[in-house]
């Protein structure tokens, strides 16, 4: 891959946006190189937790939106928004956590990819935007922006086009932690040794009820815990970890 970093260290995959002099701005290939991150992310079993970082001054700094200025707005407008879809793990079924550690611009189709990942961690520099109406481009997630942010804030952000510094963006929810720049990555790398300790399967449920559940009454919750929780509570992880409560020991995860 050549816009994309993609390494395994442990059971912690690291996917990190290597396109540094385009300020990682999500082009086709980038979001292609990232499709492909994502299906490893979730087909291995092995990878327990993803960080999502930047490489360069920047995380992201949106849609890579060359050639736009020629007037087929519609066409390349739709290739933009696909390009952004297919760049999210949401789009792929990633049920794993997954960290973004970002850190200065996270505009745009970059706000996204934090908005699909499941905890952000932010450096005190970083800016959080919706820059588009700048160039009277609507947003192309306006319509599912009210899941992941409070009303206000949303329309403040997409109506003004303004960033929010990351204090702010932690005051809102939007962000768990704010770190210096030189600690952005020690803190995100210990934030997913921590999950490492938990128990994989259950994670990986936990996350799959959290998206598969919204909206459902409490008749249509049933089945879904049936499918999705029950056979993890009678796995060999579930199993080893009554053991382990009762023995009083750390338990050893198997991810079976």
């Amino acid at each position: 891959m050549d816009v994309v970093k993609f390494r395994v260290e442990g059971h912690i995959a690291y996917v990190t946006l290597n396109d540094p002099a385009k300020l990682n701005a999500i082009s086709m290939q980038l979001a292609c190189e990232l499709e492909e991150c994502w299906a490893e992310v979730r087909d291995n079993r092995d990878i327990w937790v993803a960080v999502l970082n930047g490489e360069g001054r920047s995380f992201c700094a949106g849609a890579n939106t060359e050639g736009m200025g020629s007037g087929n707005y519609a066409i390349e407008t739709h290739s933009v928004l696909m390009g952004v879809h297919r760049a999210g793990p949401l789009s792929h079924k990633v049920y794993k956590p997954i960290i973004a550690a970002v850190h200065r611009h996270v505009l745009g189709g970059g706000l996204a990819l934090v908005l699909e990942s499941d905890i952000c961690i932010a450096a005190d520099d970083a800016l959080f935007g919706l820059p588009e109406a700048k160039v009277n481009v609507p947003t192309l997630f306006a319509p599912v922006i009210d899941r992941f942010l409070p009303h206000s804030l949303a329309s403040e952000m997409l109506y003004t086009a303004k960033p929010v510094s990351a204090q702010r963006a932690y005051e809102a929810g939007l962000c768990s932690r704010v770190v210096p720049r030189e600690k952005l990555m020690e803190e995100a790398e210990a934030m997913a040794l921590s999950i490492c300790e938990t128990g994989p399967l259950a994670n990986f449920a936990a996350k799959e009820l959290y998206y598969r559940g919204r909206g459902l009454d409490y008749d249509a919750l049933i089945p879904l815990l049936q499918e999705v929780a029950v056979p993890v509570m009678n796995s060999e992880d579930g199993l080893e970890g009554r053991r382990a409560f009762k023995e009083k020991r750390k338990p050893v995860w198997r991810c079976r």
